[in-house]
């Protein structure tokens, strides 16, 4: 036996090398760290503070400044902009991280300091950077947003693993979640004429010209869905669309579905009988996520514009032709125009 192996392009590899490694052994604590969650709120030489956790964080252009703190026997790193210094009244040219410099830091952070000494049950001090020079700390670090007043600075935290975990745990004792709501998040939501269960045999023997009869719909309505997970009955008035129901989720049509009966092959059938839906789709509707929440019976939508009349033919998530919709006596058939039988 001949074992035939692929070389893999230069490009590739050095794609691969770029990314950033994580190890696995982190990934949970790591997750933990980042669950974005609601600001602390306090007060800084008597200007307004807040500390965001687990930021975007800025852009670190900006001249920046390396502190050490020791939580209680942990050491914690800090990189800072060197402007936070005069916003906290002391002059940008500080000689840190000296012995002195330390201290009148840490008198300046006293008001800080002293809550979180209560959090942690440890003494917090601003350490003479000399005193750090064989620290190891773990392979993660966490951007703070911190705001005082109407300045905005991006804090770099870096510490060992031990003192993560601690971090961890206080977070998720004192720091409400506050998770993405992703509003913006853009969705392209189907719009369905009608459809049919056909066998794969069936399909294969479809041609331009053939028409199929489409199961019954009530009252020629329209489906207004996302995916197998959203969907609501809708009214078309040209370009427009209007929901005549409240929308149903995931849940209910999986129950509706369920009580369903001959929608699906039996087990026993061979494959020319696997039965596919075929669907025509009118058109699609575009639609933030934020959107999509707010909408009931009366909101009116409008259609996405297309270059072709007619509907699109559906199997599967996939284009495989194009139709026309036709009356037949009192229901509803789609005359195929064009058909990707293969």
């Amino acid at each position: 036996m001949t074992l035939q192996t692929t070389e893999v392009p230069a490009d590739a590899l050095a794609f691969e090398h770029s990314l950033e490694r994580l190890d696995p052994q982190w990934q949970a604590l790591h997750q933990r760290l980042h669950q974005p969650r609601q600001p602390w709120q306090g007060q800084l030489g008597g200007a307004p503070l807040s500390v965001a956790w687990a930021s975007s964080g800025a852009a670190m252009d900006e001249h920046q400044l390396e502190l050490w703190l020791s939580l209680g026997d942990s050491p914690v790193q800090l990189r800072v902009p060197a402007r936070a210094l005069d916003l906290l009244g002391l002059p940008e040219g500080l000689a840190l991280p000296s012995l002195p410099a330390a201290l009148l830091l840490e008198q300046a952070l006293l008001t800080l300091i002293a809550p979180l000494e209560h959090l942690f049950a440890q003494p917090i001090h601003v350490l003479d950077r000399a005193l750090t020079q064989c620290v190891e700390l773990a392979p993660l670090s966490l951007v703070l947003e911190v705001r005082l007043g109407d300045s905005a600075l991006a804090v770099h935290l870096r510490c060992d693993a031990a003192t993560w975990a601690e971090i961890a745990v206080l977070l998720e004792q004192h720091a409400a979640p506050m998770p993405h709501d992703l509003g913006g998040l853009a969705l392209t939501l189907g719009v369905d004429g009608g459809e049919a269960w056909l066998s794969l045999a069936e399909l294969r023997s479809l041609l331009p010209g053939d028409v199929v009869m489409l199961d019954p719909w009530p009252d020629d309505h329209l489906r207004l869905h996302l995916d197998d997970q959203w969907q609501a009955r809708v009214q078309r008035d040209g370009q427009r669309l209007q929901l005549i129901e409240p929308p149903i989720t995931a849940l209910a049509l999986k129950e509706r579905h369920m009580s369903e009966q001959g929608t699906g092959p039996s087990p026993d059938s061979s494959l020319d009988e696997l039965q596919l839906k075929l669907v025509c789709q009118v058109g699609s509707v575009e639609l933030s996520l934020a959107q999509l929440r707010e909408l009931g019976v009366g909101s009116v939508l409008e259609l996405v514009p297309r270059m072709h009349e007619g509907v699109d033919l559906m199997i599967n998530g996939r284009r495989v032709g194009q139709g026309q919709l036709v009356k037949i006596g009192d229901g509803l058939g789609v005359r195929l125009l064009s058909f990707a039988a293969s």
